[in-house]
């Protein structure tokens, strides 16, 4: 399956891909009000998509229906202008659940603070609903895999029904981010 640099183009589409990959997970679920919620994502990931893009480590299949954003080594704080300019969306998006959504994005930056500091940082992969179970998200890994050169990668998963995959993609769960509300996260390594 072929990988490839997600551009500026693809943003509409990603944006979609990454809406229905996470329109019931429990997390977001929690975070983002069930009405209009299809929406509502789409503006919170065009917000964080419209970051990642120019520092050219989103990547998708050619189709656009599997996303992975990274963050290399060292660049995974959002700098303060760009945390300006998601702000809106991000507003609109959480409605009157942003309390919620700005807490945990609180407690996960805390948590991930204090994670060895050198590795690959997976902030989100997900798969079109259409497209799961085709070896889309093991593409996007594996081509990630090969040009980290042995880098560690570390991820947070808020869907217990993800971890198998990760694990067979040599991840191993290390803890729970700890939360004071809401379903459970876990921290996940791949040394």
């Amino acid at each position: 399956m072929t990988v490839r640099g997600a551009t500026p183009d693809d943003l509409p589409a990603l944006t979609v891909t990454l809406a229905e990959a996470f329109a019931d997970d429990p997390v977001w679920s929690w975070m983002v009000p069930e009405r209009g919620r299809h929406e509502r994502l789409r503006r919170i990931f065009g917000a964080l998509l419209a970051h990642a893009l120019p520092r050219g480590q989103v990547t998708t299949t050619p189709d656009c229906r599997a996303v992975a954003m990274w963050s290399a080594p060292g660049q995974w704080k959002l700098p303060p202008a760009s945390m300006v300019r998601a702000a809106p969306p991000m507003v609109r998006g959480a409605g009157v659940r942003l309390p919620r959504l700005l807490r945990r994005l609180d407690e996960i930056e805390k948590t991930h603070d204090r994670q060895p500091p050198r590795h690959w940082y997976l902030e989100f992969i997900g798969t079109a609903a259409g497209a799961r179970g085709q070896g889309h998200g093991a593409a996007l890994l594996a081509e990630a895999f090969a040009r980290f050169d042995g880098v560690p990668v570390y991820l947070e998963s808020s869907n217990p029904r993800n971890l198998p995959f990760y694990r067979r993609h040599g991840f191993e769960v290390t803890g729970a981010v700890p939360v004071t509300s809401g379903p459970p996260q876990w921290m996940l390594w791949r040394r």
